[in-house]
């Protein structure tokens, strides 16, 4: 029956049950999300997240499974005289594969049924876009920040130790670049040693971006500041936004939740963030608690997923970055 066929607020209410039944288990062959869906659910969580957009996705097929590299690390291009077989130490395609390990991850959301009553719309997009923005963001923060040896207890304990970070990964492989910036704010030296300790064929490549600055949106916005009480055009230019800051022609790019002592120097497809495809969305409309807290139903989202860095030797991680 169409929402037409009811008056008021119960022609609405109706209207949204309806509609939530877009994404209800049985209409999810067993609660797994179709292609679709899916697909509409990880392009808002990259709308949401700018890192989530910038790294290399990869939709899994299998919780544990290899990706094949992407970037090539050498000269690969040999003269006409060169016999196949007989190039000796030329550089190859690096082929072995980048390990990916998903670990289970949960998202679960309480839809009071007040608000089923006052929302004039489709209930169930409000459920996804929810969903999503909370992956997002708590998926950025995780990537970033993620250590499964963390032991600060509690709440944040439980979330960083559901997996290891982009960050953590690199500081624990021996052959990532390194440059202690030995307690300094933000400067132009700190630009100029960290692509100096990058190596030059990851600067080169055409296969993948170029290289990025990263670092806690907060420096950034100090640095800025800094700036602008320089008496010059760069100054002014600042103070207008006349322009983009791109020290030495590299971006750079600020995240909240990003650790203040740290930033990053590589190419953002470097950092690999993969999830699996069978997601899955579960919905409860008929237990203790939902007539208890008159909740219209409990959403909860079940995936998969890893992060992973491709190569340690393309990343440059900056430490100890001055502090407020």
């Amino acid at each position: 029956m169409s929402a037409e066929g009811y008056a008021g607020m119960t022609g609405v209410r109706k209207s949204n049950e309806e509609a939530l039944k877009d994404i209800a288990p049985g209409d999810l062959s067993g609660g797994v999300m179709p292609r679709d869906l899916f697909e509409d659910w990880y392009r808002r969580v990259q709308d949401t997240s700018m890192l989530m957009d910038m790294v290399r996705t990869e939709i899994l097929s299998r919780p544990k499974m290899e990706l094949a590299r992407i970037g090539v690390g050498e000269r690969m291009r040999r003269g006409a005289g060169t016999e196949e077989g007989t190039s000796g130490g030329s550089a190859e395609v690096n082929t072995d594969g980048i390990e990916m390990d998903a670990e289970k991850g949960v998202l679960s959301w309480d839809l009071p049924r007040e608000t089923v009553e006052d929302t004039i719309g489709q209930v169930d997009e409000i459920v996804l876009d929810k969903m999503s923005r909370q992956w997002a963001v708590d998926t950025q923060d995780l990537g970033i920040n993620g250590d499964t040896a963390d032991a600060s207890g509690g709440d944040s304990q439980a979330f960083l130790t559901q997996n290891d970070g982009w960050l953590k990964i690199l500081n624990d492989r021996t052959d990532t670049n390194t440059y202690d910036h030995q307690s300094g704010a933000i400067d132009t030296s700190l630009f100029h040693e960290a692509r100096a300790a990058l190596p030059n064929r990851f600067k080169r490549s055409a296969t993948v971006n170029e290289p990025v600055y990263m670092m806690d949106l907060s420096q950034i916005e100090d640095w800025e500041y800094d700036l602008t009480q320089r008496e010059d055009p760069l100054g002014a230019a600042v103070i207008f936004s006349d322009e983009d800051l791109t020290p030495f022609n590299y971006d750079v790019y600020g995240f909240a939740g990003w650790p203040e002592g740290t930033a990053l120097f590589t190419y953002p497809e470097n950092l690999i963030y993969g999830v699996w495809r069978d997601t899955e969305i579960e919905v409860l409309d008929a237990t203790d608690k939902t007539a208890e807290n008159d909740l219209f139903a409990r959403y909860f989202m079940r995936t998969r997923d890893d992060f992973q860095v491709e190569d340690e030797e393309g990343a440059v991680l900056i430490n100890n970055v001055a502090t407020a």
